[in-house]
């Protein structure tokens, strides 16, 4: 069963919020420290993942996406605290858990 991923990205100085999805977030994350790393481009550069919520079908992954994208930045910015209050990467975040988890083995 495939699973349907809601993202929310964030540039590296927190002015822009946006929220996207995927189907695989590790590939999401390596894609995104590829293109933040050409420095050239004009577009935002989004370089991390700073909060992620997972779904059933890929509908009700739509519908959370649209909702989230119509959020006001305050909504997003109380949602990713209320989890993630430094706004660290996914990424950083699961590293940071794993080696916790082996310290206290």
């Amino acid at each position: 069963m495939k699973k349907h991923i809601v993202y929310i990205t964030t540039d590296a100085n927190r002015v822009y919020v946006e929220a996207g999805y995927c189907q695989d977030i590790t590939l999401k994350i390596l894609e995104l420290q590829n293109t933040s790393s050409s420095f050239m481009t004009r577009s935002t550069k989004f370089s991390r993942i700073v909060h992620t919520e997972e779904f059933e079908t890929f509908e009700a992954a739509e519908r959370r996406k649209i909702e989230l994208n119509m959020y006001t930045r305050m909504q997003k910015e109380k949602l990713i605290r209320k989890y993630n209050p430094n706004w660290l990467s996914i990424h950083t975040l699961e590293t940071s858990i794993i080696k916790k988890a082996a310290v206290y083995a």
